[in-house]
């Protein structure tokens, strides 16, 4: 059986617009990666987001765990360096994948639609595409990134 797994990012997106992309893909749980699960945007912390997505009855599932760590993103010279710091990170802990693979696969199991998420719209310019890549790598699997570039559809890699 093949699965699949969505990401989306919220930079330059309303609330708003953000629950009704999880809504036109049938998001059953959004799992946040960020480290710290906080936004400068209105409703993109960790309690605005849990709240509105709860009205629409998506649950919302904070992995912390898969964040990208600020003392990684303290000593990056650039962002292209801190996502190569990041990736040598995931690489170095497989816990890291594992409990991420555990997760995801439990809410496969329950036959959940789940979507990852993090600030950057670009999914290349995000740490949540490389996460979702060794995701991918481990088995029968897909990853699928919306409205990358602003539209309401699905871009696979």
């Amino acid at each position: 059986m093949r699965t699949t797994l969505l990401t989306l990012g919220y930079e330059k997106r309303t609330i708003e617009e953000f629950v009704r992309l999880l809504q036109d893909a049938e998001v059953d749980v959004l799992v946040d990666v960020r480290a710290t699960a906080w936004s400068h945007k209105p409703g993109f912390s960790k309690a605005g987001l849990k709240t509105s997505l709860g009205q629409v009855g998506i649950e919302y599932v904070h992995a912390s765990f898969a964040g990208n760590p600020k003392s990684l993103r303290a000593q990056a010279s650039s962002h292209k360096h801190c996502l190569a710091l990041y990736d040598a990170y995931i690489s170095s802990d497989e816990a890291i994948m594992s409990r991420f693979d555990a997760l995801i696969g439990a809410m496969h199991a329950q036959g959940k639609r789940v979507c990852i998420t993090c600030f950057e719209r670009h999914p290349d310019d995000c740490h949540r595409s490389i996460i979702a890549g060794k995701w991918e790598e481990r088995g029968a699997r897909s990853v699928e990134h919306l409205a990358p570039d602003g539209c309401n559809r699905l871009v696979s890699v």
